[in-house]
């Protein structure tokens, strides 16, 4: 937080606007809130926070270990049973070709997870005195990098769509593991909402030019969104028949198939989501360009559809994880196999391009200061 002392009177800048706003005492309420964007500023909280977000952390890497250890899936086509673990499940892209796909499923939903909660409990020994060498400064930004690059409750809703495509095919079953891996994510989950009440709200950090460099990146999302869904996403073959699915024919293969549902939420991850991120981005910088919907109330309207569209970023990544599973899970060539096809790197293109703008760009500029 940055906190200004007037004479003994404590005040802090809003990190989302840049309006300097006076520090009270919370009393009955839970929050601070900025006066101006009514962004949080600051947590009332206990100390237990502290603890609990440890003990949570700790949790979520216990089980983390068997979650990783044995199958989570099988699927038995002509009397053959496959299966595969979740680190499988990204070397398979690997093996493809697709060496820089494989690097970011592994990354977000391997490593950064497991940073976030080693991060998380850093934090925790550091407030307790057991660690001293480390600043907490530096603390704050690593948690703040992954958890924003931590997609690990998007694996599970992966899983859930491969299996109800694959089960259309065949016979597939999800272990039991599946139970360690959600316990997970519950408490990967509740050690990060911990985490956060303890948390002092600290400005980004600030990028030059942001404004020309988030609008280059968006052009750049729009530019790939095209092949990304124009090329194939992955070719099925089934006994030497090979069948190209782009993601848009996945999706009308799931309608098809009585699975309308995952069909939607499928279209809605893949489809909608990406392209309103870059087109509510884009809307965001031409506003503030040519000077339109630039009240007070609008500059608040407009925040909140930044802070969205930070929010469901990393949804979008669904597909691509969804196209690891089936390629690891499937590859017998003579009877079934799976195999990526070139979409995959340009949709992650644009997924990244996407995290990188929100990134970059610099929220005080909606409100005309760059502090």
């Amino acid at each position: 937080m940055n906190d200004l002392d007037k004479n003994n009177i404590k005040f802090t800048i809003c990190h989302h606007c840049g309006q300097e706003n006076q520090v009270v005492d919370l009393g009955p309420y839970k929050k601070g809130l900025c006066s101006q964007c009514y962004s949080s500023l600051y947590y009332k909280h206990s100390k237990l926070n502290f603890k609990f977000a440890f003990i949570y952390a700790l949790t979520a890497l216990i089980l983390f270990i068997p979650s990783n250890i044995y199958p989570i899936m099988s699927f038995e086509l002509v009397g053959n049973e496959f299966s595969v673990t979740f680190i499988q499940s990204a070397i398979a892209l690997h093996e493809q070709g697709f060496d820089f796909v494989s690097l970011i499923i592994f990354l977000t939903a391997f490593v950064f997870p497991i940073m976030n909660s080693f991060v998380i409990i850093t934090i925790y020994l550091k407030k307790i005195g057991v660690l001293d060498f480390i600043k907490l400064k530096s603390l704050d930004k690593m948690y703040n990098f992954t958890k924003k690059t931590s997609f690990v409750e998007v694996y599970l809703l992966a899983i859930v769509v491969g299996y109800i495509k694959l089960d259309d095919i065949s016979d597939v079953t999800i272990h039991d593991n599946i139970y360690f891996f959600i316990a997970y994510i519950i408490f990967f989950r509740l050690s990060m909402n911990k985490i956060h009440t303890t948390r002092e709200f600290l400005s980004k950090k600030k990028f030059e030019n942001s404004y020309s460099l988030t609008f280059a990146l968006i052009i750049t999302g729009l530019l790939l969104y095209i092949p990304a869904n124009y090329f194939t996403m992955m070719n099925i073959s089934k006994f030497g028949n090979v069948t190209p699915d782009t993601i848009m024919s996945g999706i009308m293969s799931l309608a098809n198939n009585g699975m309308m549902e995952i069909a939607i939420i499928v279209f809605i991850a893949s489809i909608i989501i990406p392209l309103f991120k870059l087109l509510g981005m884009l809307f965001i910088l031409l506003s503030m360009k040519f000077n339109f919907y630039n009240n007070r109330i609008n500059k608040i309207y407009k925040l909140k559809l930044y802070k969205f569209i930070d929010f469901i970023g990393k949804w979008s990544i669904l597909d691509i994880y969804m196209v690891a599973l089936l390629t690891s899970l499937i590859k017998e060539e003579s009877i079934a196999f799976i195999e990526a096809g070139s979409a995959v790197t340009y949709f992650t293109l644009v997924i990244l391009i996407t995290i990188v703008a929100t990134t970059t760009f610099d929220t005080k500029l909606i409100w005309n200061k760059n502090e």
